[in-house]
C-alpha cells in the first residue's frame, strides 16, 4: 500500500510552521508514508483562478484530492502545520482508515457554539445547514440535540476511490462560495472545512468518522460564562495527533509547542 502525508503554507511561515513540519515529515519517515510539504502553492488562486480573500488559502487542503501527481496512492493524509504527532508515535493512522474520507469531528463544538461569542454560532451553523439541505437535499449530522455536528477539516484522509468520486461528484469551489455569500451567511462558511462537509453529506461518501486520539484539539474559545478566552484541552492518554489552535501558538518556538503536545497543562509555562 502506497501512502502520502501533504502540508502547504501560504504566505511566510512562522517558526511554529517549521516546527509542525518536521514533526510530521519525521512522523511520515517511521510509519514509511511518503511526504511533501510546498511554500506558497496558492492554489485556488492559481489553479482554479478564483478569490475568496483569507480563505483563500484554506482551499489548498484539497490539492492532493484533484492533482495527477497523488493518482499512485492508495490512502493520502492532509494534516495542518499546527497538528503535531506526540513523541515517539509509531502506530500508522492509515492502518484505522478504511471508508472513502476520514474525518474526525470536534464534540466540543456544537455546544459551546450555542454560548460562544462571535461569528461562528449556533444559529448560523442552522442557517447553513437549511441551506445545504434547500439546495442539496440532505439532512447535514445532528447531535442528540439536534445541534449542527462539526467536523474539523485540520486532519482528513482521502482513499484513492474517495479521490476519483470527489473529482468527478464534488461542487465546483466557486459555485459553493456563492451559495453561501448568496445566502447571507458569515464568511466562515464560505471555507474548506463547511464546503467539505456538505459534499461529504450531500454527495454519499462513505465517510469514516476516525477516533479523535488523531486530531485532539487543544483550542482558546470564549463563551457568555467568561469575560476573557480560555484554553480547552481534548488530548487524552491515547492522544496522537495534537492539534495546537490557541491564542499565541502560531508565536511559539519548537520547544514551547511540543510541551504542549506531550506534557501536563501545569508543565507548559503558559497562559493566555
Amino acid at each position: 500500500m502506497k501512502t502520502a502525508i501533504y502540508q502547504y503554507w501560504d504566505g511566510t511561515p512562522r517558526p511554529s510552521c517549521y516546527a509542525g513540519v518536521r514533526n510530521m515529515r519525521e512522523y511520515a519517515d517511521r510509519i514509511s508514508a511518503d511526504y511533501k510539504f510546498e511554500q506558497n502553492p496558492n492554489w485556488l488562486r492559481t489553479r482554479w483562478k478564483i478569490e475568496n480573500g483569507g480563505y483563500s488559502a484554506h482551499y489548498g487542503a484539497f490539492k492532493p484530492l484533484f492533482e495527477s501527481a497523488w493518482d499512485d496512492y492508495d490512502k493520502i493524509l492532509f494534516v495542518d502545520t499546527d497538528v503535531f504527532a506526540v513523541d515517539g508515535l509509531e502506530e500508522n493512522v492509515f492502518d484505522y482508515f478504511h471508508g472513502e474520507i476520514g474525518i474526525c469531528d470536534e464534540p466540543f463544538q456544537p455546544k459551546q457554539r450555542t454560548i460562544t461569542k462571535g461569528r461562528i454560532t449556533s444559529e448560523q451553523d442552522n442557517r447553513w445547514a437549511n441551506m445545504v439541505k434547500k439546495h442539496y437535499g440532505v439532512e447535514v449530522p445532528r447531535t442528540d440535540e439536534g445541534l449542527v455536528r462539526v467536523f474539523n477539516t485540520g486532519m482528513v484522509l482521502y482513499s484513492k476511490q474517495g479521490r476519483l468520486k470527489a473529482q468527478k461528484d464534488f461542487d465546483k469551489f466557486d459555485n459553493y462560495i456563492r451559495l453561501v455569500r448568496n445566502a447571507g451567511l458569515d464568511s466562515f462558511y464560505t471555507c474548506d472545512q463547511p464546503y467539505l462537509h456538505a459534499m461529504m453529506y450531500a454527495k454519499g461518501f462513505d465517510v469514516q468518522e476516525m477516533d479523535n486520539n488523531w486530531n485532539s484539539y487543544v483550542h482558546g474559545t470564549r463563551d457568555i460564562h467568561h469575560e476573557k478566552r480560555y484554553i480547552v484541552d481534548h488530548r487524552t492518554s491515547e492522544t496522537k495527533f495534537v492539534h495546537c489552535q490557541f491564542p499565541g501558538a502560531d508565536n511559539m518556538n519548537e520547544e514551547q509547542l511540543l510541551r504542549v503536545v506531550n506534557l501536563p497543562r501545569e508543565e507548559w509555562n503558559y497562559e493566555i
